[in-house]
């Protein structure tokens, strides 16, 4: 894939956003997670969406996809960006370098209506996508009511680039009575590897809740 510069593809973007007249364009990919000690960004990422959505497929420098995708993780880019989002992370979600994969699938997650739970669950199960799934996994509770939720997240326990993030989310799903059953069936089938250590861990965790639930009723 061909690329342009980090500093040309910014500067592109910054243009558009000044065109479209919103607040702190400038700021693009400037983020400040403490104001107490630096100076509080004005970029108006809900204004911009509609502008991060249209040039994200035009994109072709990761580093400047990924700041695309963290800024359209606020709120209203759900549903606006989920097509821009969903075509980018088909591009980049093999990219092993970096973070682009990573932070694309953690905006497709805040981003997917209800309705496109498939396109999540085909995503999930490709393991060519490798960790950079991670997110999505764990985004797909608010998706509990289709039942291929639950069969896909037992499926996943077992694989071990999101098998941590499955684990949890599972228990979200079907709560962590039956989600120790699950992972007891990990832990027999993979011995002696890092997924039965993860079972093991989230097994101890939840039967402590468990029991302290148990003691509450009792």
């Amino acid at each position: 894939m061909p690329t342009t510069s980090t500093a040309d593809e910014r500067a592109l973007v910054r243009r558009l956003l000044a065109e479209a007249d919103v607040t702190g364009a400038d700021d693009f990919g400037r983020f400040v997670n403490d104001s107490r000690y630096f100076g509080a960004t004005g970029f108006d990422s809900r204004a911009a969406t509609p502008v991060l959505v249209g040039v994200l497929p035009r994109l072709t420098d990761p580093l400047v996809v990924e700041i695309v995708a963290l800024h359209l993780k606020n709120p209203a880019a759900r549903p606006a960006a989920f097509g821009a989002l969903h075509e980018s992370f088909l591009t980049w979600g093999t990219v092993t370098r970096g973070r682009v994969g990573w932070q694309l699938g953690e905006a497709l997650v805040h981003a997917a209506p209800l309705g496109e739970v498939s396109a999540l669950l085909d995503i999930v199960a490709d393991k060519r996508y490798g960790v950079n799934r991670q997110q999505v996994v764990l985004g797909l509770p608010r998706f509990r009511r289709a039942v291929e939720t639950e069969r896909a997240l037992r499926t996943l326990v077992h694989d071990p680039d999101v098998a941590q993030q499955a684990m949890y989310a599972l228990r979200r799903v079907i709560g962590p009575r039956l989600t120790v059953d699950a992972l007891e069936a990990v832990r027999r089938a993979h011995p002696g590897t890092t997924l039965e250590r993860q079972a093991r861990h989230e097994i101890r965790k939840m039967s402590r809740t468990l029991r302290r639930r148990d003691a509450v009723v009792a």
